[in-house]
């Protein structure tokens, strides 16, 4: 849960928007899209030791999405071009799925259980996208010095694409992002 700070009572609890609103000052909800300062950040304090990430592995890095006849390229309004979900098929979903592999080390005193977050983001934001997105989480128990590795499933169909203005999902050109604390893997996707 993000954890806004006292300023943001001003905000009507009867406004559930979740993008932010320029014109009107909304700063937007939830860890996706709320730009704003914040007491604590989505899954901030949940273990008692200190941790570190580095993605170790990522089985693919670019993706290129079928140009069939049948295919829609949209152009959207700030130039960024994106096809429907809906048309790469599930059996293109299914085939491009990739791995991400996770190093994870406790550097505390003592042992713990900790979630490790998988975030993904694209490297053009706001329009309408999110700041962020979850992929997934997993628990780890690890010694005082241990590490270990962790692995992921990442669906390109899901995890790399959005709900455009007209609620349809849709995946986007240019350079997305795999995301574990401060550690970054590009993805290119390539219409």
């Amino acid at each position: 849960m993000t954890w806004y700070p006292q300023e943001f009572v001003k905000v009507p609890m009867t406004d559930m928007g979740m993008r932010p609103e320029a014109s009107s000052g909304y700063p937007g909800r939830t860890y996706r899209f709320y730009k704003g300062r914040s007491v604590f950040e989505f899954g901030y304090g949940i273990s008692y030791s200190k941790y570190s990430y580095e993605l170790t592995a990522v089985s693919q890095n670019t993706l290129y999405l079928n140009q069939s006849s049948t295919m829609h390229i949209i152009n959207d309004f700030d130039s960024v071009r994106s096809t429907l979900i809906s048309e790469l098929g599930t059996e293109f979903c299914e085939q491009n799925k990739c791995r991400a592999r996770i190093g994870v080390k406790n550097h505390g005193d003592m042992a713990g259980k900790h979630p490790v977050l998988l975030f993904a983001r694209q490297e053009k934001h706001g329009n309408g996208r999110p700041r962020k997105q979850l992929i997934g989480f997993q628990s780890v128990v690890l010694g005082a010095g241990e590490r270990a590795e962790i692995e992921f499933e990442v669906s390109p169909c899901e995890h790399l694409s959005r709900a455009n203005e007209d609620g349809l999902m849709v995946m986007e050109e240019g350079r997305h992002f795999l995301v574990v604390e401060g550690d970054e893997y590009p993805i290119s996707v390539v219409i």
